[in-house]
């Protein structure tokens, strides 16, 4: 029988994108022992997938690697107890690899999904939504009424937390980069929205830190901006980070100005592993029925074969396409 062919992409060297994914034909190998064998039908390109491949990360991700943090698809083949049966739909999270046509892994890493979510909804059912919705009910001390401010708030995961904490009954306080995306935000409930390139920027926080501060802030972008925002948490507040798409890390006098705050690094990955399947599958089955109720939504741009990943890394990279760039399989 001639061995079945895995098409994948792959990184053997960290650096910028375009210059170390590489795309390859390897022969299938054998199915490990208890590991599960998931048919990829769609994978995502997310910031987080560009932001490890450029080795920000590296401390504990070793080369090479088949990037890809979410993805949907099929179970081919499943060990003998695991409760999986061929044809069940899954996201298979916990680990990188979704940009390949085939992925090898082990069953208790693999959740179920229901019949009413399309693969087009699943793909993106996992890096934003779940990350949104642990960071407001798991992460956050919630307070009725309290003020929070999102940054980046024009970002997928961005209007996600304002939806969602609409949803809970809080009203946030939105910061985008760019005065095009200071009206996008006509089906959410915000206190203000304030433009960072906007020369009257400094004196509208100004006015927030008057009118009584925030509780709390979402931060996904790190660097000196994060000193910035530190100003306009009260006493005590929390100040939740999640995301380094300034490619700096906050800096150290950050917590020498404010040593009251209480700072979290909120990373999924973590979160995951921490919790029993169980906990997991009723985090992912919530945010499942988020999505059937309208709250949750991913717009979704376009769609590239694997074969044309380079061209879907474009896409992702240049932002010519509003929404969420899929792979598939």
């Amino acid at each position: 029988m001639k061995d079945k062919v895995v098409t994948r992409a792959i990184v053997r060297e960290f650096g910028h994108i375009r210059d170390v994914l590489h795309l390859e034909n390897v022969a299938q190998h054998d199915l490990a022992r208890g590991d599960a064998r998931v048919k990829m039908v769609y994978a995502t390109i997310n910031p987080s997938d560009i932001i490890t491949i450029s080795g920000a990360y590296r401390s504990r991700i070793a080369v090479p690697f088949v990037p890809g943090f979410e993805g949907v698809g099929v179970i081919e083949q499943s060990p003998l107890g695991s409760q999986l049966p061929v044809g069940q739909r899954v996201l298979p999270i916990g680990s990188m690899g979704n940009w390949q046509t085939y992925k090898d892994t082990r069953p208790e890493w693999c959740f179920t999904l229901p019949d009413f979510i399309s693969d087009r909804q699943a793909v993106n059912s996992y890096v934003n939504p779940m990350t949104a919705l642990l960071m407001l009910t798991e992460a956050l001390d919630n307070k009725p009424g309290q003020r929070i401010l999102i940054n980046a708030a024009n970002s997928a995961i961005g209007k996600m937390l304002i939806r969602l904490a609409n949803n809970m009954g809080l009203t946030p306080i939105a910061v985008v980069r760019k005065p095009e995306n200071v009206d996008i935000f006509d089906d959410c409930r915000l206190e203000s929205v304030h433009n960072s390139s906007d020369p009257a920027y400094p004196q509208a926080l100004a006015a927030i830190k008057r009118s009584g501060g925030v509780e709390a802030i979402f931060d996904c972008i790190g660097g000196d901006e994060s000193l910035v925002f530190a100003e306009m948490l009260n006493l005590g507040g929390q100040f939740i980070h999640y995301g380094l798409l300034s490619g700096k890390p906050v800096p150290p006098q950050f917590w020498r100005s404010r040593p009251d705050i209480r700072f979290m690094n909120f990373h999924l990955r973590q979160w995951v592993h921490s919790q029993e399947k169980s906990a997991v599958q009723n985090k992912i089955d919530q945010v499942m029925g988020l999505i059937q109720r309208g709250v949750v939504h991913t717009e979704i741009a376009t769609e590239f074969s694997l074969e044309n990943i380079s061209d879907a890394v474009e896409a992702a990279l240049t932002h010519s396409s509003k929404g969420k760039i899929l792979i598939r399989m």
